[in-house]
């Protein structure tokens, strides 16, 4: 069987979180974008619906209403561990819903070891084994969380240990320097932890968009240099170049693979990433990175 990169890469990559700024849209807008980007031309791009878990109560009017209870809606739920009892039973009570995915942020004044064995514990306690879970890296400790989860990820029975990374904001601070992004997807690497990104990835090309006149990370570098740091066992200095390119021309993406000038990554290969240590990204946004891509003749 033929695999082709452009889907390889590009299937299911955006968790539409329309709920969040700088769209900040009302729960049932936001769920009517999302039902229309599913039955859409482009539906392949689109993955999980992001939603807090404290909201969870307020999707009944939608799906006792407009929405198809033949097809479930693909949640990915910000949580805190007081809210996994709570999610388990509105999962066990709601077959419309189906969660995927759970994202979750190490406090910052816990130590990442202890807390991840308490949080396991109560995953395990509530039935909610059988999902991806993604611990947000703090700025300063990435390298250590990530070790923390890289010692675990044979340990604990969950179905993905994963990292999540912030990459953008409404503010300048938000954004991190590509110094860290770099440091990141080489750690996760080396640690073999699956990763997922967020927030400020609304184009495929950094520099395409800015928050505060600082130039926006684009999805392409981004995955593209984490598909090299796999492929070719680039180092983080290698890296800040994929990450820092703003040419769109420096990027190729075709049926047989992606490259960044001369260095490429096959089609299989991205496959086997995007299915074991690569996850989707969350934005606020769908049509932009669609729109974006075809600007840029990557997505017919």
């Amino acid at each position: 069987m033929t695999v082709d990169a452009r889907a390889a890469l590009l299937g299911g990559l955006v968790d539409y979180a329309g709920l969040f700024p700088p769209a900040s849209l009302d729960l049932t807008t936001a769920l009517e974008h999302y039902d229309r980007h599913q039955r859409g031309a482009d539906a392949s791009m689109l993955g999980r619906f992001v939603l807090p878990a404290t909201r969870l109560d307020e999707l009944a009017p939608w799906l006792d209403g407009p929405w198809d209870p033949g097809r479930p809606l693909p949640l990915s739920l910000l949580v805190t561990p007081d809210d996994l009892e709570r999610v388990a039973g509105f999962l066990t009570a709601t077959p419309a819903v189906r969660a995927g995915a759970l994202e979750i942020r190490l406090p910052a004044d816990s130590e990442c070891a202890p807390w991840l064995d308490e949080l396991v514990a109560e995953l395990m306690r509530c039935g909610l084994t059988n999902l991806d879970v993604y611990v947000e890296l703090n700025a300063g400790t990435d390298v250590a969380q990530l070790a923390v989860l890289g010692e675990n990820q044979a340990k604990h029975p969950l179905r993905r240990l994963g990292a999540k990374l912030r990459c953008g904001g409404v503010t300048a601070d938000l954004v991190p320097p590509v110094a860290r992004i770099a440091l990141v997807i080489v750690a996760a690497r080396d640690q073999h932890v699956p990763v997922k990104f967020t927030a400020g990835l609304h184009h495929p090309v950094r520099g395409m968009d800015h928050t505060e006149g600082v130039p926006m990370h684009g999805f392409l570098n981004v995955y593209g240099a984490a598909l090299l740091a796999h492929a070719g066992g680039l180092d983080a200095a290698a890296l800040e170049p994929v990450l820092s390119e703003t040419d769109p021309g420096a990027f190729t993406l075709a049926a047989g693979g992606f490259a960044w000038h001369d260095l490429a990554v096959d089609a299989g290969r991205i496959t086997a990433l995007r299915r074991d240590l690569l996850g989707g990204y969350g934005s606020c946004s769908f049509d932009e990175p669609v729109t974006d891509l075809r600007s840029l003749s990557l997505l017919t």
